[in-house]
């Protein structure tokens, strides 16, 4: 059972990687194989770039709500084993049960920028929008404009657009 599991696993991404021809049909293909394997989709998200990274690690950490987009390149970790490593270097024998799993969270309508990265136990608002390339960890609060490493608050996505709309 556990090696179908494998191998499902294997042909999903293939088939999600693979079907960028059409981008309405990439979300579809990504959303049904994410679905299956436990990811929370609260509403239909607007786009999941093909090329997208999901930690594989557990899928119910990560939760996906309407209209949010997921641009190109774009990573999601639910994992840090770094404090695993740093337990092992200075002898912890308690040192497997400090890894650390936390959940990510986008909100509706939040747009993902190229090449970001979502790091563990990170909840994006509502209408907020990532910057390209940023690496995102903590609490945005919602119609934020964030950019950078480490991603900080810029902007009002709602004055941004109204300031972009002229």
């Amino acid at each position: 059972m556990r090696i179908l599991k494998k191998i499902e696993r294997a042909v999903g991404r293939w088939l999600i990687k693979h079907s960028n021809f059409r981008p309405r049909q990439s979300t579809r293909t990504a959303l049904f194989f994410y679905k299956r394997w436990g990811m929370n989709l609260i509403g239909p998200p607007n786009f999941i770039a093909s090329s997208s990274w999901f930690d594989g690690a557990d899928f119910s950490k990560i939760t996906l709500t309407e209209g949010c987009t997921i641009s190109r390149e774009t990573r999601f970790l639910t994992h840090d084993w770094s404090k695993y490593n740093v337990g092992l270097a200075i002898g912890d024998s308690e040192v497997c049960a400090r890894s650390v799993i936390r959940p990510i969270y986008i909100g509706n309508y939040s747009f993902i920028g190229a090449g970001s990265l979502i790091m563990p136990g990170t909840t994006i608002g509502k209408g907020c929008v990532i910057g390209a390339g940023s690496v995102v960890r903590g609490n945005i609060s919602d119609f934020s404009l964030v950019i950078g490493n480490p991603a900080k608050k810029i902007a009002d996505t709602r004055d941004y657009y109204r300031k972009t709309d002229k």
